[in-house]
């Protein structure tokens, strides 16, 4: 189970639940709409771990080849083949499988199996919600030192999102999280004038502040107080990774869905992170307003 180290300057939003009951899962939607990191306690994905374990994608190979490596998504990972021809499809198969189809066709069967267990435990958690696509992450490749970030997707319309990660590897995946987005844009809100993101969609102004306020790219300089995470093997958590500041300090091997769901069919919609920005700008409106009342004509 994970080990957590907590910081009393960062508002405490990790929880631990286990999801025996229909009740037990409301809980854990209710906590993950609030914004919470909710860490399912018991809840483990049935896969070959040892075989997962061995495969190795942090191989050598030019630098162009190797970042795209990175990024070979579960998708990618589905429609290979032997027969591939595209340069990157014949370096993963060559160099990644050993050109061993066997190799391969048990990975896929892994891959195919773990969006399935992570679509189920979806649907469990969020029978109500109404997604409108998946997408499924196979990273087997290591993470270190990133920086401190909420997430920015450049998708233009607004969308709930659902988060489900687990640690395929032995060894701990570390993760380092901070302040909430709203929270955070609260406290820097004249500072980093952000009232230039009013009636802006909600990456603008997190993209401002991943920029400013975090100083991104540069993981040293964020100078924010953190909560410190080390997922073991099997852990499977989720969050709103564009409400929690977040990076991984370090990992191998991970799996990571995320489901886009209607934010009009959470429990509570006015918890979506659009929703959430838009109040802080609201607050600031109203604030301002009211400065300019109390002066004198």
């Amino acid at each position: 189970m994970a080990k957590i180290v907590r910081d009393p300057l960062v508002a405490d939003y990790i929880v631990e639940r286990r999801i025996e009951t229909d009740s037990d899962c409301a809980e854990v939607r209710r906590l993950y709409e609030e914004g919470c990191l909710v860490l399912l306690k018991g809840t483990k994905f049935d896969l070959d771990y040892a075989f997962l374990g061995s495969l190795d994608f942090d191989v050598d190979g030019p630098p162009e080849i190797m970042q795209r490596v990175k990024k070979y998504g579960g998708h990618k990972i589905l429609g290979l083949s032997p027969k591939s021809t595209g340069s990157l499809d014949q370096f993963v198969f060559q160099r990644i499988f050993g050109s061993d189809s066997g190799k391969l066709g048990y990975f896929q069967e892994q891959v195919r199996s773990g969006n399935a267990q992570s679509d189920a435990l979806y649907a469990r958690l969020f029978p109500n919600y109404v997604s409108t696509r998946a997408m499924y992450t196979w990273r087997f490749t290591e993470t270190m030192y990133e920086d401190l970030h909420w997430d920015v997707f450049g998708i233009d319309e607004p969308f709930h999102q659902v988060r489900i990660f687990t640690n395929l590897a032995s060894s701990p995946r570390l993760w380092r999280i901070s302040h909430r987005s709203d929270e955070f844009a609260e406290r820097v809100y004249k500072d980093a004038r952000l009232e230039r993101f009013a009636g802006r969609k909600g990456d603008d102004l997190l993209r401002a502040m991943n920029k400013s306020a975090l100083h991104a790219k540069t993981p040293c300089l964020d100078r924010q107080p953190k909560h410190h995470l080390a997922f073991a093997q099997g852990d499977v958590w989720i969050c709103e990774t564009r409400i929690i500041a977040h990076q991984i300090y370090h990992g191998e091997r991970a799996f990571a869905a995320m489901y886009f769901s209607e934010a009009a069919t959470m429990d509570r919609p006015e918890l979506a992170i659009e929703a959430r920005l838009n109040r802080v700008h609201e607050k600031f409106a109203v604030a301002g307003e009211s400065r300019e009342e109390l002066e004198p004509s």
